[in-house]
């Protein structure tokens, strides 16, 4: 028996994989999805959905299965820092005004559905052990090489497979462009309770608090604490977590926990997971998308648009006339600037006399606090839209003496 050959073997069958293997599979592509554990799975992940993200699962075809299944629940984005709040709608994009928090299992089954649809292969249970071809312009990448050293060949090899990516090491690709926050994460799911329309953050000097309902009455709590708190056993992290509600309940009752059910243990991101980084994006018969190619800190919850978003950029410059992806890095790249530093300010600990005037002047302002709703959209740029030279100086007249720079 020969080899199996294909256009393109997609090693990753989430939402970085998926929205590139049904974009060239509509293309007339033969298209194989390779990942070693079969969709739906559980992965730390925010869920979050901003409207950008909501229209292009609505443009797939994606975001319709997930509401007839599971309903919607849109929702509003809150976020309160050292007790200045600001909670809105965003402007709307393709018609969604709110953001959406949809467990990665649901979203990653509708995406597989769909690319299926659309005619891709796929196999599951398969570990990718090794490439054909270097992925130089001497030896282009030409396929993979599956356990049992089952090779297959293809014309694209993408790189789907998350932070710890397999194609990424076997390419030998250097992480570049480093950055950490402060902040290691902790997070739970609960069934039953109290409804709510908002997404709501609230950060205090200490760490921050995150509520996101979810589909089917399912929650996600997310405390953002010192790295310290995530050690112990899962009943030791259970009781700190339980612990760590108590500053925040002006507005969530811890006590609602007692009637309500919750789903599996407290998992924990400890804060040396989310360290951020570049790779080279792209090469000969090669691409990374998602986190496997860039990895920005989860406090600003981008890693699903970014997936996305870059999975259907290369499917469309792969499409295009000379099947070429010269333009991929620097698109991605450019994409990325300032929300790559945002994200990591982000995970720091607010600090009173830096963050207390910014989140007071964005309370105060309507647009302000639009405009960061919508960076969080990628409509606008944090540093050159929302926290301008302009606003910063409006914000910190009344404590001149404070520096809070670029």
């Amino acid at each position: 028996m020969g080899r199996q050959s294909y256009d393109a073997v997609i090693v990753g069958a989430r939402c970085a994989g998926l929205p590139a293997a049904t974009r060239l599979a509509q293309q007339g592509w033969r298209v194989l999805l390779v990942d070693r554990e079969p969709p739906p799975a559980d992965t730390l992940s925010t869920h979050c959905l901003f409207p950008n993200t909501l229209a292009r699962l609505s443009e797939l075809g994606a975001l319709q299965r997930i509401e007839a299944e599971h309903g919607d629940n849109l929702l509003e984005y809150g976020i309160r820092t050292l007790g200045s709040e600001a909670t809105g709608a965003f402007t709307p994009i393709g018609g969604f005004d709110r953001m959406a928090v949809i467990t990665r299992p649901v979203l990653d089954r509708a995406l597989l559905e769909v690319a299926e649809e659309a005619g891709a292969g796929t196999r599951f249970g398969a570990q990718v052990t090794g490439l054909l071809g270097e992925g130089t312009e001497a030896d282009p990448v030409r396929g993979v090489v599956l356990e049992g050293e089952e090779e297959i060949e293809a014309r694209w090899v993408l790189g789907a497979d998350g932070r710890v990516s397999t194609v990424a090491r076997l390419l030998g690709l250097e992480k570049e462009r480093p950055l950490a926050g402060e902040m290691a994460f902790m997070f739970g799911y609960w069934r039953g309770l109290p409804e709510s329309e908002r997404f709501f953050i609230d950060v205090l000097e200490s760490g921050t608090l995150v509520w996101a309902p979810c589909e089917n009455d399912l929650s996600i709590l997310i405390l953002g604490v010192d790295p310290e708190l995530t050690r112990g056993n899962a009943e030791q992290r259970q009781e700190t977590f339980v612990d760590g509600l108590r500053p925040f309940d002006d507005w969530f009752d811890p006590s609602w926990l007692r009637g309500a059910e919750q789903s599996g243990p407290i998992r924990v991101a400890p804060e040396t997971m989310l360290r951020g980084f570049f790779r080279q994006a792209n090469g000969p018969g090669w691409a990374l998308v998602g986190d496997a190619g860039h990895f920005k800190n989860p406090s600003t919850a981008q890693g699903i648009s970014d997936a996305i978003e870059q999975s259907l950029r290369v499917a469309s410059e792969l499409t295009e006339p000379g099947e070429s992806l010269d333009g991929y890095e620097a698109w991605r790249d450019e994409r990325a600037r300032e929300h790559y530093e945002w994200s990591f300010d982000f995970a720091r600990f607010a600090k009173p006399e830096s963050a207390g005037p910014i989140f007071r002047g964005l309370a105060e302002d309507p647009q302000a606090g639009q405009n960061l709703r919508d960076a969080l959209a990628r409509q606008l740029r944090p540093r050159s839209d929302v926290f301008t030279d302009e606003r910063l100086g409006r914000w910190f007249s009344a404590v001149p003496s404070v520096s809070y720079g670029n």
